[in-house]
């Protein structure tokens, strides 16, 4: 069973989630040309998370950190729809 800190953190993530989709979604909308902008911060985004570096955390586990981190920031801008939907 899962503690009251975790499923508070679980919420938060799930919070902060639709946040940003919400947010880049519109944000891709209002831009002339949607899937160019959303390709864009597709791009610059596995940049900065290509850079990013825990310090507290071991090598191994930062790089599978990091590979998780990757796979879901394009689920999140994969899933962006601009069409209306």
């Amino acid at each position: 069973m899962a503690s009251q800190f975790q499923m508070n953190t679980l919420a938060e993530i799930a919070v902060l989630r639709v946040a940003v989709e919400r947010i880049l979604s519109q944000l891709a909308k209002s831009s002339p040309d949607p899937r160019a902008y959303l390709a864009n911060e597709l791009a610059q985004g596995l940049e900065s998370l290509a850079k990013t570096n825990y310090w507290t955390v071991s090598h191994k586990n930062q790089k599978e950190i990091l590979e998780t981190a990757r796979v879901y920031y394009s689920a999140i801008i994969d899933n962006i729809r601009t069409d209306g939907n």
